[in-house]
């Protein structure tokens, strides 16, 4: 089975993965920038054929205009195991970070979660089979091309799978309005799954009932909740900030969980997970380093103009006072 995806960033991102096969791209006559030329280098490299097509063509390629362009015939999208996150945290040797999503019915908003889970540096994402959006089209576009970095894992039952987290090690954080404690009072430095409710049920009673801990984010104003994406990337880029800058509670704070029989994987925590020092707790991270510094080529246009020239500094004579710390350049 294949299916059409559309949009530069996504076309673009799902040729460059190299995770599924592409049949052919299709480009939109006379249309031409940076990230077109990006597509159909990488197509030729790939051996992908490539046609050029006129608008009306391309608007019902897509079955819509809204396709900027290009368009790729690639084969359906292929989900991952369980077993393959968990393989991913050991190789890499970090704590799992995992994100379960209990019934995220909009496909625009399960691809904003996947494109912030990379961000954060997930390990994986799980998504239940039945009433919850697939990856598709529509999530590939909102996720950016995302989705075809963020091993995804579709399951028949999300209950079935975080016992299974259980059993590795893994603590469960559901989120909750009612919930008594806030999102950054927990610890996320040890193996940790996020779970996510529907946009507007939340998390199922059952669901809910076999989370380890519960949280809530904190709200000011009249509204009582968040969009699942937002709600998502608080959390998300929470367990970063104390992972990254070891900033949180003692991992010791927290029992340990029961140990099961046979674990699927041995974590073995490196030093920066250690407990923060009084003064390592009281330092903010350095906020640059959340955002993306740069335009991003897909969506935005650089400034132009060629860059300032480097002009040399005139040199005094040699007998001028304060001349002896030597030349160089200026911009």
């Amino acid at each position: 089975m294949s299916e059409k995806i559309y949009g530069r960033k996504p076309v673009l991102e799902a040729i460059r993965s190299g995770q599924r096969a592409i049949s052919r791209v299709y480009l939109l006559q006379g249309s031409r920038d940076a990230v077109l030329d990006q597509v159909e280098m990488h197509a030729k490299a790939r051996s992908i054929p490539v046609s050029l097509e006129t608008r009306h063509r391309m608007d019902t390629l897509a079955g819509q205009e809204n396709h900027q362009g290009v368009i790729a015939v690639v084969d359906d999208f292929k989900y991952a195991d369980l077993q393959d996150v968990l393989d991913t945290a050991r190789d890499k040797n970090e704590p799992v970070f995992v994100m379960l999503l209990d019934e995220i019915e909009d496909p625009h908003n399960l691809g904003a979660i996947i494109r912030s889970a990379d961000a954060a540096g997930v390990h994986g994402v799980v998504i239940p089979k039945n009433r919850a959006a697939e990856v598709n089209a529509t999530v590939l576009k909102s996720s950016a091309g995302a989705s075809e970095y963020v091993t995804t894992v579709r399951v028949p039952n999300i209950n079935d799978t975080i016992k299974k987290l259980k059993e590795a090690g893994v603590w469960v954080v559901g989120t909750d309005v009612e919930a008594t404690k806030y999102f950054y009072e927990y610890d996320y430095r040890q193996p940790v799954a996020i779970v996510i409710g529907n946009e507007g049920r939340g998390l199922r009673r059952l669901v809910k009932e076999n989370c380890d801990e519960l949280v809530k984010i904190p709200m000011a104003g009249k509204m009582s909740s968040l969009n699942a994406s937002v709600a998502s990337a608080l959390l998300l880029f929470e367990v970063t900030r104390q992972r990254e800058w070891k900033v949180g509670l003692p991992i010791a704070s927290s029992p340990a969980p029961a140990a099961p029989s046979t674990q699927a994987w041995d974590y073995v925590p490196p030093a920066v997970y250690s407990s923060p020092t009084p003064l390592e707790a009281s330092l903010a991270p350095p906020e640059k380093d959340f955002f993306r510094s740069g335009p991003d080529s897909a969506f935005e246009t650089p400034s132009e103009g060629p860059p300032e020239e480097m002009k040399p500094i005139e040199v005094e004579p040699e007998d001028a006072p304060g001349n002896n710390k030597g030349g160089g350049f200026h911009w």
